[in-house]
């Protein structure tokens, strides 16, 4: 029980850190370099999301599902390292992609300095894909102390160097890019001077064959899920102008404290449904997830429903009185976080389970409805039309979800004994 409260107070210490730092760094950003640059900053940044969630669902969430049902610590480390094999190669994939990307599209629409920013994209990329792997390597063996320090160099100290470029009035689109890449890089090297982290061509064979379906299916479902809301951004910049991006991003990062709750959960539910799974089977896991969702839906119903009325005063306090007129916005940003609470919870039930498939079908729908709604809506609604376009793709993920698991369970609570972890 000592051991399990301890992880839970790092994991959350480690998700203020984090949030608490893309806040700060959100508010110095939109107020150093405008909304129109900021709007800017969000399509690059965008693009690194992009490439880090591609990551998160083919390398991390599996990672850390499937080592949380090892059935001992040195099966899991065995597993972790042949992981980070993986990762090595996927981000000297993703480095190149993303290099051929940017080349294409400065090639074909020209941006003023637009080759000047294409070296601090390439090593934001690579770095930040890099430290994201290894904070959640931290979590998947038990070492979320380590997590805390680690992100606190990267994100914590990014947000002082930023801080510091607005104030000598050196921050540009530029510099902030820069200051991604290096923070990131200085706490990957730091943890990797502690960790030394090797792996054999047997070990990355093996951590492929366990993973490789469980990460195809989630690498295609997060990145449809991907589109239900970037992609709806991207979409709408496009049509309305980078404002428009700068504005949902603005918004959004006044909700960013909740990530507190959500990354904290990516870290540690995953991995408490696997152990619940490991002792009582496939009901035992539901059970947990389906409480954990009641009561975290609740507590966020009753803080959103309390900022909704205050929403202008919030973004007129943070961002100054132009970017009050995007309430509507941030009201339909906290409906976006609500619903996915419990589309979280389904999705760690999916996986702990194996039945990826399910989640992703349910990002297909997602995808769909958001894109199918997108140019219409901003066309209705301006910026408010890509909220609205995200919140029902969001709707239908979580519909698709709820019947899929209502047809599925009295077959899989038959066969539970089926499902007791045996992975080593």
């Amino acid at each position: 029980m000592k051991y399990r409260n301890s992880r839970r107070t790092h994991t959350i210490m480690d998700q203020l850190i984090v949030s608490g730092s893309n806040f700060a760094t959100g508010v110095i950003l939109v107020r150093g370099l405008g909304l129109e640059q900021f709007g800017r900053f969000t399509v690059a940044y965008a693009l690194i999301l992009l490439a880090n969630n591609v990551q998160l669902s083919f390398i991390s969430s599996p990672m850390i599902s499937l080592g949380s049902l090892c059935s001992s610590m040195d099966a899991r480390l065995s597993y972790v390292r042949g992981m980070f094999g993986i990762q090595v190669i996927f981000c000297i994939l993703a480095t190149l992609i993303g290099t051929l990307t940017a080349i294409a599209f400065l090639y074909l629409h020209p941006q003023p300095g637009g080759m000047r920013l294409l070296p601090a994209f390439i090593v934001g990329i690579a770095l930040f894909l890099m430290q994201d792997w290894l904070r959640r390597y931290y979590f998947t063996i038990g070492k979320a102390k380590s997590s805390v320090w680690n992100d606190a160099v990267s994100y914590l100290l990014q947000a002082v160097v930023l801080a510091g470029l607005m104030y000598i009035h050196r921050l540009t689109l530029n510099s902030a890019l820069w200051s991604i890449g290096i923070t990131s890089g200085a706490a990957f090297v730091l943890g990797m001077m502690f960790e030394r982290i090797r792996c054999s061509l047997e070990e990355v064979r093996e951590a492929w064959r366990h993973s490789q379906k469980f990460s195809r299916d989630l690498a295609i479902a997060n990145q449809l899920q991907w589109f239900v809301y970037q992609g709806a951004m991207l979409i709408g910049a496009g049509v309305l102008g980078a404002e428009a991006a700068g504005s949902v991003r603005a918004t959004q990062n006044v909700v960013g404290p909740v990530n507190v709750a959500f990354q904290a959960m990516e870290n540690l539910v995953p991995i408490k449904a696997g152990e619940e799974m490991r002792r009582g089977g496939i009901q035992q896991a539901a059970k947990f997830l389906f409480q954990f969702a009641i009561q975290g839906f609740v507590v966020l119903f009753v803080v959103f429903l309390g900022l909704s009325f205050f929403s202008r005063e919030f973004l007129s306090f943070f961002y100054g009185h132009k970017v009050a007129v995007y309430a509507g916005i941030l009201n339909l940003q906290m409906v976006y976080f609500l619903l996915a609470w419990p589309l979280r919870q389904f999705t760690y039930l999916f996986r702990t389970i194996e039945k990826t498939s399910s989640i992703l079908m349910a990002s297909i729908m997602a995808a769909v409805t958001s894109l199918l709604l997108i140019y219409p809506c901003v066309r209705s609604f301006n910026a408010l039309g890509i909220m609205v376009a995200a919140v029902s793709g969001q709707l239908a993920n979580l519909l698709y979800m709820s019947i899929v698991w209502m047809r599925m369970r009295p077959s899989v609570m038959e066969k539970q004994e089926h499902f007791v972890a045996t992975v080593g």
